[in-house]
């Protein structure tokens, strides 16, 4: 099949008036809704690896790659994304398209610790095959995080001084261990507070939806699975980013609308939603047409998300966005609650157990 391009994609599925042309769409690009199982099976058959002997070198059981290669069984960490690559020896930009096609997590981020330890030790492999390189990139962990001791040394951070692309490279470039120590050490105010903008965005979401402003508030009003509360705890507390799905089922939650979610998924590292993932084509079918049908949602959450923001990126931020969105719409249509339309495309959608299961989250938490 010929290579699509995903902006074309993007717009067929967000101009679909019914589920039937979803459904079109979704079948005439399947061969584009890749998964873990044929991955695996692609990389055995290419080096010419048995389970047992991809297993050994990455560090899982013989059962676990049949698993995978057998009934689609996906890893259950981003770590063990992370482990998988580093024992076929994957560069960083191979790594990162496991981590963001597959598991649905952030690509590598050079201003989060333990991704910074990550990417140094893949841009600089032991000459030696035969030393686990994952066990290397542990044991530095290991010994950078005891000496700077991060938790509970995140604050607010209102800008960092640093580019992504420039401390990338600079990772990349180090000749040795303690370079990487000192350059840790230079720049920790930046390292504790990774992520800080996605904190920033996602707290001025919750006091705009929950009526006592707090993640706990937020999670008995709408009675949703606790594990959302732990997810935003560990990304505050620890700078650990959940899952893909879970951000995006966040999002929804949180009543986000389309440029919303992206804008989620930006701050997270993340590539914006896209038509080529089954999930997210029908995610961005539904939010189109929520668009369509209540035109003024979209402006007013976004109007009352701003004035809880206290970071002045994330302020001018959402302003730009409305002044993108206020005079080209114009509509008195009554806002409806984004879940009743997945769901509605759901009933109208005939999806596979596996799949129904994952947009379940987007529905129940």
């Amino acid at each position: 099949m010929k290579h699509v391009n995903t902006t074309e994609m993007y717009f067929k599925v967000i101009n679909c008036e019914e589920a039937d042309e979803l459904k079109e769409i979704i079948n005439k690009y399947s061969p584009y809704y890749s998964n873990w199982r044929d991955y695996v099976n692609n990389v055995m058959l290419s080096n010419g690896l048995s389970y047992e002997k991809l297993g050994k070198i990455c560090g899982f059981s013989k059962n676990t790659i049949k698993s995978w290669a057998k009934s689609n069984k996906v890893p259950k960490s981003r770590e063990s994304f992370i482990k998988f690559g580093m024992g076929l020896r994957y560069n960083f930009q191979e790594i990162n398209f496991i981590l963001q096609r597959y598991g649905k997590y952030p690509k590598l981020y050079s201003k989060s610790l333990e991704d910074a330890i990550c990417i140094y030790v893949i841009s600089h492999y032991p000459k030696d095959e035969n030393v686990n390189a994952y066990e290397t990139y542990l044991n530095m962990k290991e010994k950078f995080l005891d000496v700077l001791k991060t938790k509970n040394k995140r604050r607010y951070l209102n800008d960092s001084k640093n580019k992504t692309i420039d401390v990338e490279q600079i990772i990349i470039n180090m000749s040795d261990d303690e370079e990487l120590f000192d350059f840790i050490r230079k720049n920790e105010v930046e390292f504790f507070n990774s992520y800080y903008k996605l904190i920033d965005y996602i707290e001025s979401y919750v006091k705009a939806e929950s009526v006592g402003g707090s993640y706990h508030s937020l999670v008995k009003d709408e009675n949703l699975d606790k594990g959302f509360e732990k997810m935003i705890s560990n990304l505050k507390n620890w700078g650990e980013v959940p899952n893909r799905n879970r951000l995006i089922a966040l999002g929804i939650k949180l009543n986000m609308t389309g440029p919303e979610i992206n804008q989620l998924l930006n701050y997270a590292n993340m590539e914006k939603l896209c038509p080529k993932d089954k999930i997210e084509c029908i995610i961005l079918y539904v939010l189109a047409n929520i668009d369509i049908a209540n035109p003024y949602y979209q402006i007013n959450h976004m109007s009352i998300a701003t004035q809880y923001t206290e970071n002045p990126e994330m302020k001018n931020k959402c302003e730009r966005l409305l002044m993108e969105l206020t005079g080209l719409r114009e509509s008195e249509e009554i806002r409806e609650d984004v879940e009743f339309y997945i769901k509605d495309a759901l009933e109208s959608l005939d999806m596979e157990d596996e799949e129904n299961g994952i947009l379940q989250l987007f529905l129940e938490g």
